[in-house]
């Protein structure tokens, strides 16, 4: 067979079609395009590519008449969602067409050009000027119900017949007033070329290359491991994924559906797909790094009965000591994540002796405490330290003094230092102050900010030339509105207001009394602070920080 070129609508209209449809062999991977900024920003990128005629990457289809488990495309895609697999009885199906390469080009077409993709719909500002940096390319997703002058929902687009493209670019040229000629001939030229390209089908936009009918499920299986050809490259874990999906179809959706369980019972936390599945390959392999090709045949049962039993032990990792213990809500708050893995193995190893993490005794939990505070803070993410770490973890207790030892071998501090404190501000008030639960506030870049606020604030009117208070031991989590309403007023005079003063509850480690010295210099306050929070960490935690 060669190459064969069909045009944006005849591939979209081909999508989950009733005869000759095409959908996703279950060795796929879930559709991984970034985060919903990141996305819409590759999303509007490959939408001008396409319409001005750009070479996308080959798509690979292969007809069979055999039994291989599928998938249907979705059709309003939002992120973290998985399709499930389709019943049984339909594996056989004679007319179906896989697609091996070309998932994420195609998904994206579909839920863009019919559908909504994170609750969003894409359009197309046909009077776009290349000098406005709020849209891509004059792409931009939108609310569902907005309507912008000038602007065309590309579903909306995609719906029309032949019959309605006059009617339908006349009502859109209605909604704009004080054309210049210019303008007038700019809409309708790009008008009409996004009809030739997203509506037509004598543009051929794509090309695909259908695999021999002839070929057995290995063989191909083979050529999509091997696949690397646009989008986002496959990894050693979607490799992996395929490999034990091809005897267990549902493998990465039951891990998908674990990481669900983890966000909901953290509020927020996000402990991946990918991330279970290195955690399972450190428990089997002993090591971090997920390599398909080294995964004997026998160890895909182990990863498979590892996987099915995985998700409660999890869920009382990650519910009990993260949330409940610490009051974690977001991955960015725990920066080494790779660290946090021989905590869960020892959790896990407890869990399926019948012991969940409310019946270890006190003594190890508090190792685990200890462990977790030290090896984000001085960094213990490497791999080395993680696969040492966790051949030390042989019985119930917890092997921190050996830790410090493998941590100490690879050149990293094992105890605690002020200046360590001072650079990790985010992860330090967590473990300082685990009652206060961070408050989520999302950039417009989707970055996570939690609320915080400066007590002696930065911009205090009159402050002395020698005003220093951008420091840990100055910042408290808070809820937006209280920052807000505390803004540059002095401490003292924010907590001792009639009107304000209750807010004083909000605040940890802080003098009770408001006639007392500290709440009038700044330094002295910071002085106080400082060591009544050192002080928590050794009774909390009995950890030593050197000052």
């Amino acid at each position: 067979m060669s190459f064969q070129t069909i045009s944006v609508k005849e591939a979209v209209n081909n999508i989950n079609a009733n005869s000759n449809g095409w959908f996703l062999p279950a060795v796929q991977r879930p559709y991984v395009w970034g985060s919903r900024y990141e996305s819409e920003k590759y999303i509007c990128k490959l939408f001008d590519s396409i319409l001005n005629g750009y070479p996308i990457g080959t798509l690979i289809v292969w007809n069979t008449d055999k039994e291989v488990p599928y998938r249907e495309f979705m059709n309003d895609y939002e992120d973290g969602k998985i399709a499930t697999l389709v019943d049984k009885s339909l594996w056989e199906r004679t007319d179906k067409w896989l697609v091996y390469d070309g998932q994420q080009r195609l998904q994206t077409l579909f839920s863009c050009l019919k559908y909504t993709l994170n609750k969003r719909i894409l359009a197309y500002n046909l009077l776009y000027k290349t000098d406005n940096t709020d849209e891509d390319y004059g792409f931009k997703f939108i609310d569902k119900n907005t309507d912008n002058p000038g602007y065309i929902k590309l579903p909306a687009l995609f719906s029309k017949t032949d019959t309605e493209k006059v009617s339908y670019r006349r009502n859109i040229q209605s909604t704009l007033t004080s054309l210049t000629e210019d303008e007038e001939t700019l809409f309708e030229t790009r008008f009409d070329k996004l009809w030739s390209v997203f509506v037509g089908t004598d543009v051929k936009s794509l090309a695909y290359f259908p695999i021999d009918k002839t070929w057995n499920e290995d063989k191909v299986n083979d050529v999509f491991q091997r696949l690397n050809t646009g989008g986002v490259p496959l990894s050693g874990a979607d490799l992996l994924f395929s490999k034990i999906k091809e005897s267990d179809p549902s493998f990465e959706e039951n891990l998908v559906e674990i990481s669900k369980w983890i966000f909901e019972v953290t509020n927020g936390y996000s402990f991946s797909a990918n991330e279970i599945l290195q955690l399972i390959n450190l428990i089997v392999k002993g090591t971090t790094r997920v390599d398909a090709s080294k995964v004997k045949p026998e160890e895909i049962t182990k990863f498979k009965e590892i996987g099915s039993s995985i998700g409660e032990p999890l869920k009382d990792f990650f519910g009990e000591f993260f949330y409940k213990v610490f009051n974690i809500n977001n991955s960015s708050i725990v920066s080494r994540k790779l660290a946090v893995l021989p905590l869960i193995v020892y959790a896990y190893r407890n869990y399926q002796q019948g012991k969940r993490f409310l019946n270890i005794n006190a003594d190890n939990v508090t190792k685990m405490k200890q462990y977790f505070i030290l090896s984000q803070l001085n960094d213990w993410n490497t791999q080395g330290i993680v696969e040492g770490s966790t051949r030390k973890i042989l019985d119930e207790n917890f092997p921190l003094a050996e830790i410090k030892e493998i941590a100490k071998e690879k050149n990293r501090v094992v105890e605690l230092r002020k200046e360590t404190l001072e650079c990790n501000v985010w992860f330090t008030l967590k473990v300082m102050i685990p009652d206060r639960l961070y408050i989520k506030q999302e950039t417009t870049t989707g970055r996570y900010k939690p609320e915080l606020d400066h007590i002696f604030p930065l911009k205090l009117k009159d402050s002395p030339n020698d005003y220093e208070v951008d420091t840990l031991w100055n910042l408290q989590p808070v809820a937006g509105k209280t920052n807000l309403l505390k803004s540059n007023i002095h401490p003292f005079d924010f907590f001792s207001n009639e009107d304000t003063k209750s807010h004083i509850s909000e605040y940890n480690f802080i003098p009770s009394e408001m006639s007392c010295d500290e709440w009038k210099d700044h330094k002295a306050f910071i002085e106080y602070r400082k060591k009544r929070m050192i002080e928590f960490m050794k009774s909390q935690y009995n950890i030593d920080v050197i000052m």
